[in-house]
């Protein structure tokens, strides 16, 4: 996958600020009607990825343009990620939108540096609770609040940063993979 592919298709995360910053996860769901698929989740370990991020503090509103700069600056170097784009979370949307600590970023190969404000991450492998949502950003708010309710109700705790993983191409068929680090 390009970076500007990835970069033009990450516009659409200004929806993951509307459904995420300054809401509370919302409880799990309801038992759904039969025609309604179950809320999948996979209890994995993530494998460990070498990264280059760009920290970020403030909206989620952001994200269009942190991806643009990162991937600018790849770009620029003659960079090519080696997998897809992400986000990681570390604030709890209670903080406020202004207090708001996430970063974003691509795998990239070994040996690659980088200057600031963009940083080296080496994620270690980790097991995982694991949700691929498909379907519209506007609903990610609400899919986070199934996960967070799924891992606490069947006996995990979940520890931060939540990742989100964007696949494919998300002008046409959204799908993000949700994860957060679980431990019993």
């Amino acid at each position: 996958m390009s970076v500007t592919r990835s970069i033009g298709a990450l516009a659409l995360l200004a929806g993951l600020a509307a459904s995420a910053s300054g809401q509370q996860p919302a409880a799990p769901p309801a038992a759904a009607p039969p025609a309604t698929p179950a809320f999948d989740v996979q209890v994995t370990t993530v494998e460990a990825v070498h990264a280059v991020v760009l920290p970020m503090k403030g909206s989620y509103m952001q994200h269009p343009d942190a991806f643009s700069r990162l991937g600018g600056y790849l770009s620029g170097r003659g960079v090519t990620p080696s997998g897809p784009p992400f986000g990681r979370y570390f604030s709890d949307p209670a903080v406020g939108e202004a207090n708001l600590v996430w970063e974003i970023g691509f795998p990239i190969p070994a040996g690659v540096t980088v200057e600031a404000p963009f940083e080296i991450r080496d994620l270690p492998a980790a097991p995982h609770a694991v949700h691929v949502h498909r379907g519209p950003m506007e609903e990610l708010g609400p899919a986070w609040g199934s996960l967070i309710g799924w891992v606490m109700g069947n006996g995990y705790q979940p520890v931060l940063p939540a990742i989100q993983v964007f696949k494919g191409d998300l002008t046409a068929a959204a799908e993000v993979e949700m994860r957060i680090a679980v431990q019993k």
